[in-house]
């Protein structure tokens, strides 16, 4: 079973287990592949940890040895699991008004300000990713307004999102984030051709090895060359470049769909400190995430969405678990959500 957790719910998962364990009773061997480690205490019988395409250990499993775990996973010691760092608030990026669009997005209204992080918690099925998708134009909204910096820009494409500085990372990123095909080059050259070009459409060769080199370095992306398929890359690589090509252009708004899906624990962190990196720079971060610790460890304030409509905000200093659950489960209510 390879992540098969990646898309369930609670009750999913448990039941999951139950499956597993009733399997395991019967004789039969389990290959359990996951990077949420608090799954091992559930199921697993004995552990073998890789990096990096290579075997590195194996032994009985024992929740005392989570941290050797995630020791060897990574290679060093994670000194802090959930990075945080503290920003003032600065003034509003984006701001979304009653915005519409099909059954999983009613009149949605936020915003979104220098300095924070703002996480997007939810149910499966919740909206969260319909809404996002609509923010950037894959599903153009069927009424609502959009502000960048105070000024109304119309989404109607992704194009039209990504010239106002809103990207998206998406939550598959081999199937909407990357061409696979193509090499790690390709991959952070092709939405910036126009900074590499000439006037007459030309690409400035030298110029694009030198913002894929900086991309590499910068987001310390593991690979031997930069004309490695991106196919062949690691999770957290691939994500890696799906986020580095963005930033290129200096977008003012970033919005991360599952970002730490499939990626093993330091990737995780590393991503986390990019985030907390775009936050200082004054970049508007949004992100989606089904991992409870997640949403609370990084964010800075929480929308919390049910049924398509946002039922809840929750500044992260107030933000439990039992709230976030709370306000995911009011189908029929609706909170009003402060500015």
């Amino acid at each position: 079973m390879d992540e098969p957790t990646s898309s369930l719910s609670a009750k999913e998962i448990e039941e999951l287990f139950s499956i597993i364990r009733n399997l395991r009773s019967q004789g039969c061997g389990i290959i359990y592949i996951s990077h949420r480690l608090d799954e091992l205490v559930h199921i697993v019988d004995r552990v073998m940890v890789m990096r990096d395409g290579k075997y590195i250990s194996s032994f009985d499993f024992n929740q005392n040895r989570l941290t050797e775990i995630i020791t060897q996973m990574v290679g060093h010691e994670i000194k802090e699991k959930f990075p945080r760092i503290t920003c003032d608030k600065g003034k509003c990026i984006l701001e979304v008004k009653n915005l519409n669009c099909g059954k999983l997005v009613k009149d949605i209204s936020f915003k979104l300000y220098e300095g924070e992080i703002l996480g997007i918690a939810g149910l499966v099925g919740a909206g969260r990713s319909e809404t996002l998708r609509t923010i950037f134009g894959v599903t153009p909204a069927e009424s609502g307004e959009i502000f960048i910096e105070g000024k109304a820009i119309d989404i109607k494409k992704p194009q039209d999102a990504i010239e106002n500085g809103i990207v998206l990372v998406p939550e598959d990123r081999k199937k909407d984030g990357l061409c696979t095909k193509l090499n790690i080059r390709e991959n952070i050259s092709l939405p910036n051709l126009g900074l590499m070009s000439s006037l007459i459409g030309l690409i400035n060769r030298k110029k694009e090895d030198a913002i894929v080199a900086k991309t590499i370095q910068d987001f310390k992306i593991r690979t031997h060359s930069s004309e490695t398929d991106a196919e062949n890359l690691s999770g957290g690589n691939q994500q890696k470049v799906v986020v580095g090509r963005w930033l290129v252009m200096n977008s003012k708004v970033i919005i991360f769909d599952e970002p730490t899906r499939g990626i093993d624990v330091g990737a995780k962190v590393e991503i986390y400190n990019l985030m907390n990196e775009l936050k200082a720079q004054g970049v508007g971060v949004m992100f989606i995430s089904s991992e409870m610790p997640e949403i609370l460890g990084i964010s800075d304030r929480i929308l919390v969405m049910c049924d398509g409509k946002i039922t809840g905000e929750l500044n992260i200093a107030e933000a439990t678990q039992e709230k976030i659950l709370e306000y995911a489960t009011q189908f029929d209510n609706k909170k009003e959500v402060l500015s």
